[in-house]
């Protein structure tokens, strides 16, 4: 069987009660909201803020293409011993900076010096004998104008006269060889640089191509950076290459010239190797580091403005351009300074109107008076 709720309708008196009491809540609800208002009445619209309007005008620029690289030493050498011994004492540590023909190891010096002197000594035998040999032929050759020696006799001196000065040319170049296996005891620097790793130690034997030392010139970088084909053309030697580090909180820029330019665009980067060199008197800056240039390719037309009309806030750059009688505050990306204005590479363009002087009224929003 089914049931039915049943609702229980208050009598008709009390009905009527709960009318009368809901009237003025729902009268409420209806009402339009309050005014807002102020202490001197109805809130007034913010002032209109009294500026100086500039047109935004085009300029010539440099277009500036940023590349990445690295830092190169200009001259790198693996400093090998020349000669064979054993290594008595080493003048250098890994980091040390050193001038050309600085002293980085010394080998046992003893058989090179003896050596050396043998053959000193050999080179005077032998021009000795030279000597005598020189008046033996002339003596030879008196006797045999008179007949007195035979023609075979003749032959046999002349040719040992001959023979003693190869010898005396051989002995030479055996003490010039011995000299420069002795020079070869003392290992120095072939250019100035800082050196980057000492591989012998004292009590080491090493051979004549045994490597003593890795030496990097450190006076003068290279700044090896890639830059894509369709600005190779515009690449010249000589040009001029803005870089900064990429560890240098301050931000400092350097300059270098370009001295080498690819031959060859990369197939699969599509890009080629170009070198600059720069000055690394202070020794500042070092191999390996990685850097970000700029280089100069060509001119673009840009909108500039003044210098006083782009506000710095951290990283970010402001102008405020006038729109439909307000101003409008637009971040934009800035180019260097070229005479007094800073070109605007994006968030401008040309012929737009920007306040030239800016003042702490002047706000996004703010109505031009």
């Amino acid at each position: 069987m089914r049931t039915q709720a049943h609702v229980r309708i208050p009598p008709a008196p009390f009905r009527h009660v709960l009318g009368l009491a809901l009237l003025p809540l729902l009268a409420a609800a209806c009402s339009p909201a309050p005014a807002a208002t102020t202490q001197n009445g109805p809130e007034a619209e913010a002032p209109a803020v009294a500026v100086k309007l500039v047109p935004a005008r085009e300029v010539k620029t440099p277009r500036v293409v940023t590349l990445s690289g690295s830092l190169i030493g200009a001259e790198e050498a693996e400093v090998a011993a020349g000669t064979a011994g054993k290594v008595v004492a080493t003048y250098v540590e890994r980091g040390s900076y050193v001038r050309k023909g600085a002293l980085l190891a010394k080998l046992d010096a003893r058989a090179a010096s003896a050596t050396a002197a043998q053959a000193a000594a050999d080179l005077e035998v032998q021009k000795a004998q030279a000597a005598q040999a020189t008046v033996d032929c002339d003596r030879t050759q008196h006797l045999f104008d008179k007949g007195a020696i035979s023609k075979a006799d003749y032959d046999k001196i002349r040719t040992q006269c001959a023979t003693t000065k190869w010898s005396v040319s051989s002995a030479e170049a055996k003490k010039t060889l011995t000299a420069e296996a002795l020079r070869d005891t003392e290992i120095r620097a072939p250019f100035s640089g800082l050196v980057v790793e000492r591989a012998v130690t004292a009590g080491e034997y090493v051979r004549a191509e045994s490597r003593v030392a890795t030496l990097v010139n450190t006076d003068q970088l290279r700044v090896e950076i890639t830059v894509p084909e369709a600005d190779i053309p515009q690449v010249r030697q000589g040009m001029q290459v803005d870089f900064r580090t990429a560890g240098d909180g301050a931000g400092r820029l350097y300059h270098g010239k370009i001295r080498y330019v690819g031959p060859a665009v990369r197939r699969q980067s599509r890009d080629a190797i170009v070198e600059a060199v720069f000055q690394n008197d202070a020794h500042d800056l070092r191999p390996g580091m990685f850097v970000t240039a700029r280089l100069a390719v060509g001119e673009q037309p840009l909108p500039a403005v003044p210098a006083t009309a782009v506000r710095a806030d951290g990283n970010l750059r402001h102008v405020f351009v006038a729109v439909g009688g307000r101003l409008e505050d637009r971040l934009v990306q800035t180019s260097e300074p070229l005479n007094g204005q800073i070109p605007i590479l994006a968030g401008l363009k040309p012929g737009e109107q920007v306040v030239a002087e800016l003042t702490p009224d002047v706000r996004d929003g703010a109505k031009v008076k």
